[in-house]
């Protein structure tokens, strides 16, 4: 089952690490992820906290951030930048 609250995306990704962290964020960082986000309820603000939570799980694992992957749908690092984080 699919994390349905901001909360659960929290404790969801908090857990990832690695390549598995990587592959989740790669994949979540697209339109068709923004889409099944909003069909599911969740408002433009709750959505860019999930990528928020996406970006900081990277710096806690201490990966670098992905950038320029084909399709983004937002820039991660320009979203901590914008967050002042």
């Amino acid at each position: 089952m699919n994390p349905q609250t901001v909360e659960q995306w929290a404790e969801y990704i908090s857990a990832l690490r690695g390549e598995r962290l990587w592959a989740k964020a790669v994949a979540a960082n697209t339109l068709t992820f923004v889409l099944a986000l909003q069909e599911e309820g969740l408002s433009g603000q709750e959505i860019v906290n999930i990528f928020l939570l996406f970006a900081l799980q990277f710096r806690a694992d201490e990966q670098a951030l992905p950038i320029n992957m084909p399709d983004q749908y937002l820039s991660y690092p320009d979203l901590l930048a914008s967050a002042g984080r």
